[in-house]
């Protein structure tokens, strides 16, 4: 798997116009050992980009430290939320009676995260307009669609691993983010 931009932008626009059609396809496809880096790295990378720029020009002092080190914890915290995510997610298979696969675990988190991501790009370039955040609960939706389209469960077990996963999910995406912000703020 190599990096292309255009099939980036092109995955983006069809997991958040057609999500069922784009998990139907994922499916079946093998791509999910550097999906982090092909993927999630360079959106994240935007949006670090678009954090710096905001932070910067924000500022009446222009100094660069502070963009900077906003924009690493942008990335960071994205990637951090990746790999425990990955984690949590598969290893709640199990629990919930489904086999336990990283690859689909992957195929999950990745791709759900896409509006979060996306919206950070836009509130990084623009800090006043944190209250377009809301729009990143999409990825709720995404990651339900991609759970039902992906793994069997036994019996009614589905809906409660989506949910608990969910919830699992935004409790360490709000623990990263706070943390990251009071350890940013500590410098």
């Amino acid at each position: 798997m190599e990096f292309s931009f255009s099939k980036l932008i092109g995955e983006v626009k069809l997991i958040l116009i057609n999500p069922k059609g784009f998990w139907v396809e994922k499916k079946e496809s093998a791509e999910s050992q550097q999906l982090w880096i092909y993927y999630l790295l360079p959106i994240a990378l935007a949006g670090a980009l678009a954090v710096f720029i905001g932070e910067f020009f924000k500022r009446t002092d222009f100094f660069i430290q502070f963009p900077l080190l906003k924009a690493f914890r942008e990335v960071l915290l994205f990637v951090l939320q990746y790999f425990i995510s990955v984690f949590f997610t598969k290893e709640l298979m199990k629990t919930f009676g489904a086999e336990k696969n990283v690859a689909l675990a992957r195929k999950l988190v990745v791709y759900s995260m896409t509006p979060m991501l996306l919206v950070s790009i836009i509130t990084g370039l623009f800090p006043f307009l944190y209250v377009v955040d809301i729009l990143g609960i999409y990825s709720f939706y995404l990651f339900w669609v991609g759970a039902k389209e992906l793994l069997t469960f036994p019996e009614n077990k589905e809906h409660s691993y989506i949910l608990i996963t969910i919830v699992v999910n935004f409790f360490i995406f709000s623990f990263l983010s706070i943390f990251l912000s009071k350890l940013l703020l500590s410098f």
